[in-house]
């Protein structure tokens, strides 16, 4: 697969919860990355509570592929053996107003992915009206593709009965995160798009001794995308070179 079309720059750290950078920077930022060849961002609704948004609507073209998330109304928690129904984080209402808020943002009027941000595995049997909510939107033409985002520290594989809905799966994986393994390969058999995430921790990876050249080499083969958080243009051509080199 073309570096490219893995490649997702990551805007997390545009809210300013990682690193501050001004919003001259965080734009010149986005046109270099573009110059670079990246064509594919990572958001979602709450980074900067929606300020990352619009300033990916106000720089991005209209070929490039965004992926954001609708965040739930509250975070669930992980690691309750019991868990509320997903009805008191979600509801079709709840999506609706958040994807149309996304669109004005990103000044577009379809989304190419959209993703439930938060997911907890108790949800697996509680969960079709809400895919059937998502479902909706791409009926409508508002978005082209739907999925989950995968919390840090989940462990459980995905229920079959809810992947004939999804497209699109995001993922931690690094060190400490790598459940995903165990399905992978269903996953690509099943041709669902994975995102695979927080490959640098954060950025703790890098500090520890590990380099991007290593890391990237062992996920690259696993035929996935790649989320990468980058803050400077140096990080952009480091990342772009190596996903280059190891088409």
């Amino acid at each position: 697969m073309e570096w490219f079309k893995r490649l997702y720059m990551g805007t997390w750290q545009f809210s300013g919860q990682f690193k501050q950078l001004s919003r001259s920077q965080i734009e010149a930022l986005l046109n270099f990355a573009l110059q670079a060849g990246v064509r594919r961002f990572d958001t979602a609704a709450v980074y900067g509570d929606g300020k990352v948004e619009e300033i990916l609507g106000a720089c991005l073209p209209p070929t490039a592929v965004v992926v954001t998330k609708i965040p739930a109304t509250s975070k669930p928690p992980l690691h309750l053996p019991v868990l509320a129904s997903i009805y008191n984080f979600y509801t079709p209402t709840s999506i609706h107003r958040s994807i149309e808020s996304s669109l004005k943002r990103l000044r577009r009027d379809s989304i190419d992915t959209v993703l439930l941000h938060n997911w907890h595995p108790l949800w697996s049997l509680d969960v079709i009206e809400i895919i059937a909510a998502l479902d909706d939107l791409k009926k409508s033409g508002l978005v082209r593709r739907i999925g989950i985002s995968l919390p840090n520290g989940f462990n459980t594989c995905i229920d079959d009965a809810i992947l004939p809905y999804l497209d699109v799966i995001e993922a931690p994986f690094n060190p400490r995160e790598r459940w995903i393994l165990n399905q992978l390969p269903k996953l690509l058999q099943l041709k669902k798009e994975v995102l695979l995430r927080s490959l640098f921790c954060q950025g703790k990876l890098l500090k520890r001794g590990y380099t991007a050249k290593e890391i990237l080499q062992e996920v690259l083969p696993l035929n996935t995308s790649v989320v990468i958080g980058m803050t400077t243009e140096e990080q952009i051509r480091e990342n772009t070179r190596i996903l280059k080199r190891g088409e």
